[in-house]
């Protein structure tokens, strides 16, 4: 597939996906923005071709680009752990390779292609034809010289031309060999054991150790003892001017579901509510000032933990960086504002044994009854005999008594990955013991995943052939980085 010069929001890209390894043929995203600790103006030579530091500070601006869009705070520090850098020259190098094979085997691109490409491209066109300013001014914007975008043009072509001699086509045993892994199905029968029905025996001194071995998981939580001021939004007086002034200024607020404009009548609760939240602020800010000071008159005093949820994340947090007799400036809390000064904390620390007790004896019994339950499962294995559910495949969907939905798709992963006639899988608090009593390829593929299959192996072939060809070429040609 060919994806040629798509406009984004913020800049152009050129990108040209080459089958499976998707060999991208740059990308404009202003290159020089970072910078490299590399000399001179190549970074590297294969065979006949120079990579240079612009190229690659170019597409290392596409890879970090396309990182931060996928993944949130994706920063600098990210990029060089994962070794970003290092990708980005990798890249280049394999498209160099390419390029050298088609040098080799005589392919060339005129200029009238590259003319060809650039004119007929819709993001340089006016009113249907080509737009010679546009074309000019785009490039210009995107920090790229003509001469740069043109040559990346012609490489792209040449890319195109070479990866168009690979086979495209897939053989029928080649589909049926990738798809024999759906259409196999299993005949089972299973017996679900379930881990309630264990009473594990555990003595004093068993508890005891246990605890010793895993003391520092069981902690006090941290503790807040606060002043705090709440400031109700639907006991704030408002006026209809009052109303009608913070609609003027706020229309664009209040949209209907089609995206339209609400009127003052139709919006009058929103608005209402939004007046006296306004106000409540207001208020909040005076007693934020008084609390702080300590002149504050009926404050609440409370104490609570950071397990309680008692507050929002965010004054959760806010409470957190806190110091002893600082005050938090308002926050929303439920209809209204609170204000919150920090009287006292208790760090978490670790519980003695005689208060992490309890807990200590729901986890070890949860433990041993899976010990004992694997225990069970084992000795049943080779004589225990199922219910008798029938064919089933990799994408099961049917319903198995005493498995749900999740249960049931854990066990066929756990079935079609395995490579043994009888097993038990671990599954919640239950095993559930399995044996295989017949096996074919007769299950019948939805219109979906026939779909899927033909996909799935054009891209297996596409991908083991661009591999191998890419293999062919580093033994080929020198590579030398600088």
């Amino acid at each position: 597939m060919i994806e040629w010069m798509q406009k984004h929001k913020k800049y152009l890209v050129v990108t040209i996906w080459i089958s499976t390894i998707a060999f991208i043929a740059a990308g404009m995203i202003g290159w020089g923005q970072y910078n490299f600790s590399i000399s001179g103006d190549s970074v590297a030579k294969v065979g006949q071709i120079k990579i240079s530091s612009q190229e690659l500070a170019q597409e290392y601006n596409r890879f970090y680009e396309a990182y931060a869009q996928a993944f949130q705070d994706f920063n600098e520090e990210q990029a060089k752990a994962m070794g970003l850098e290092n990708s980005a020259l990798n890249f280049l190098i394999n498209q160099a390779l390419l390029r050298n094979f088609a040098l080799d085997l005589g392919l060339r691109v005129e200029d009238s292609e590259v003319i060809d490409e650039i004119t007929q491209n819709e993001a340089f066109q006016n009113n249907g034809h080509f737009d010679e300013n546009l074309y000019k001014n785009t490039l210009k914007e995107n920090h790229y010289r003509l001469s740069d975008f043109e040559e990346n043009v012609r490489n792209a072509l040449l890319l195109q031309k070479i990866t168009a001699l690979l086979p495209k086509t897939i053989t029928p045993l080649e589909l049926s060999a990738v798809s024999s892994g759906l259409k196999l199905q299993d005949k089972i029968e299973i017996l679900i054991l379930d881990a309630k029905n264990i009473k594990p025996k555990i003595s004093p001194t068993e508890l005891k150790e246990f605890w010793e071995k895993n003391k520092t998981k069981y902690q006090k939580p941290t503790e807040f003892q606060i002043q705090s001021i709440f400031i109700d939004s639907k006991s704030q007086p408002f006026t209809p001017e009052e109303i009608q002034e913070y609609y003027n200024q706020n229309k664009s607020l209040y949209l209907n579901d089609k995206g339209e404009l609400e009127s003052i009548q139709t919006a009058r609760k929103k608005i209402q509510k939004d007046v006296q939240m306004q106000k409540a602020q207001a208020q909040a800010l005076k007693e934020y000032l008084k609390l702080k000071k300590g002149e504050a008159q009926k404050v609440k005093n409370q104490t609570f933990s950071d397990t309680s949820h008692q507050y929002s994340p965010i004054i959760m947090q806010e409470l957190q960086k806190a110091k002893i007799n600082d005050t938090i400036k308002p926050q929303p809390y439920e209809d209204g504002y609170i204000v919150i000064k920090l009287a006292g904390k208790k760090d978490a620390r670790p519980k003695d044994f005689e208060e992490a007790k309890s807990e200590a004896l729901t986890q070890l019994q949860s433990l041993k009854k899976i010990q004992l339950l694997k225990i069970e499962a084992q000795n049943k294995l080779d004589t225990f005999k199922g219910k008798d559910i029938g064919f089933v495949y990799p994408n099961f969907k049917g319903k198995i008594e005493g498995l749900d939905e999740k249960e049931v798709a854990e066990l066929m992963a756990h079935i079609f990955n395995s490579n043994k006639k009888s097993n038990f899988a671990i599954i919640n608090k239950k095993a559930v013991l399995y044996k295989i009593n017949q096996q074919n390829f007769k299950n019948k593929l939805q219109e979906n995943d026939e779909s899927f299959m033909v996909n799935a192996t054009e891209n297996l072939k596409t991908n083991y052939l661009d591999q191998t060809l890419i293999d062919y070429l580093r033994q080929k040609y020198a590579i030398k980085r600088y």
